[in-house]
């Protein structure tokens, strides 16, 4: 229910095809880690879940994330999700390990993007910004 209200833009306790698009591309997009996401963890964990066994191997997820990212960073997101990125590992993630991963990896950018608003220092006042 929780997941739904989420996205439930109109309040009518469904999830229209068109909110659905809207949260998918919402997060996918979302740079800062503050879109919720239960709902897209979910579809997530569906799209990975090739073989519709209920877990997730490496090598489903590799597919996926390949065609996403490319060859770059591969090895970095399975490590993320698995813990390695070894395409002959047996180890599969059930829907709850899974969705744990992806917290994990959320926590991280909300925490990266934490420290980065730290550092953010505004121009001094009265100075102008290079517009002449």
């Amino acid at each position: 229910e929780d997941m739904i209200w989420e996205v439930d833009e109109d309040c009518d306790k469904g999830v229209s095809w068109a909110e659905f698009q809207q949260m998918y591309h919402r997060c996918r997009n979302d740079k800062t880690g503050y879109e919720p996401r239960r709902l897209y963890n979910v579809v997530e964990f569906l799209m990975n879940d090739k073989d519709d066994s209920g877990a997730v191997s490496v090598e489903e997820a590799m597919s996926v994330l390949y065609v996403r990212h490319g060859k770059t960073n591969l090895d970095e997101h399975l490590t993320e999700l698995f813990g390695h990125s070894d395409i002959n590992s047996e180890k599969d993630l059930t829907l709850s390990e899974f969705l744990h991963a992806l917290n994990v990896i959320q926590v991280k950018v909300l925490l990266r993007n934490k420290a980065n608003t730290k550092n953010y220092r505004p121009p001094a006042p009265g100075k102008k910004s290079g517009v002449k």
